[in-house]
C-alpha cells in the first residue's frame, strides 16, 4: 500500500478538533446506514441522535481554503454503496411537508434572484431520499479521504464536506430530523 505524505497545512487541518469530531460523526452515521440487522425501533432512536450530532459537527467543521483542488479538479470520487436503507420500511410514513426556502419576510420583500414561488410553496419530501443524499455526500468524500491519495483528492474532500453541508446534506439533515422529532415526541409513538 502506498502511503501519501500529506502537505504540512492539510495535516494540520486534520489534527484540529473540529475535523476530528466531524469524522467520527459522519462515520458513525454512515455505519448505522450500513448496519443491516439493527431494530426498527433502535434504528430511529439512533438515527435522530446521530443526525443530532452530525449537524452540529457539520456547523463546526472549518471551510478548508482551496490551494491545491478547484472546480475543474474531477476527483474520482467512486465509492461502494452499503446503505441497507432501513428508513424505507415506514412505508407512506415516511413521507412529508417541506418548504425548500421557509424565509417568510422575503417573500413579502419580493423573491431572490434564481429564486421561484414555487420555492415558497409547500412541497412532499422523502425521509428516505435524505438519508440516501446524506449517506452518498459523507460516504463519498470519507471514502475520498480514507484513500489518502493526495492534497488535491483530500482538500476537495473536505470542502466538499463543508460545501454539502452548506448546500445539500445539510438541508437534508434538517428535513430529517424535523420528520424524526415529530415521530419521537407527537405523543403517539416513541423512538
Amino acid at each position: 500500500m502506498k502511503v501519501y505524505n500529506l502537505s504540512a497545512d492539510l495535516k494540520e487541518f486534520m489534527e484540529r478538533s473540529s475535523t476530528n469530531i466531524f469524522l467520527s460523526k459522519a462515520r458513525e452515521f454512515v455505519f448505522l446506514l450500513e448496519t443491516p440487522d439493527i431494530d426498527k425501533n433502535v434504528f430511529y432512536s439512533e438515527a435522530h441522535v446521530k443526525l443530532l450530532e452530525l449537524y452540529y459537527a457539520g456547523h463546526k467543521l472549518d471551510l478548508i481554503e482551496l490551494k491545491y483542488s478547484s472546480a475543474e479538479s474531477g476527483i474520482n470520487n467512486d465509492f461502494e454503496n452499503k446503505n441497507v436503507n432501513l428508513i424505507s420500511e415506514l412505508g407512506l410514513q415516511e413521507y412529508y411537508w417541506e418548504v425548500h426556502d421557509p424565509r417568510y419576510f422575503e417573500m413579502k420583500e419580493g423573491l431572490d434572484e434564481g429564486t421561484s414561488l414555487s420555492d415558497k410553496e409547500a412541497s412532499q419530501g422523502m425521509l428516505s431520499d435524505d438519508f440516501m443524499d446524506i449517506y452518498v455526500d459523507l460516504k463519498k468524500s470519507l471514502s475520498q479521504i480514507d484513500k489518502m491519495e493526495t492534497d488535491e483528492a483530500i482538500e476537495d474532500a473536505f470542502w466538499q464536506l463543508k460545501w454539502g453541508f452548506s448546500n445539500h446534506w445539510g438541508h437534508h439533515c434538517i428535513n430529517a430530523l424535523r420528520y424524526l422529532h415529530y415521530l419521537n415526541y407527537d405523543g403517539k409513538k416513541t423512538l
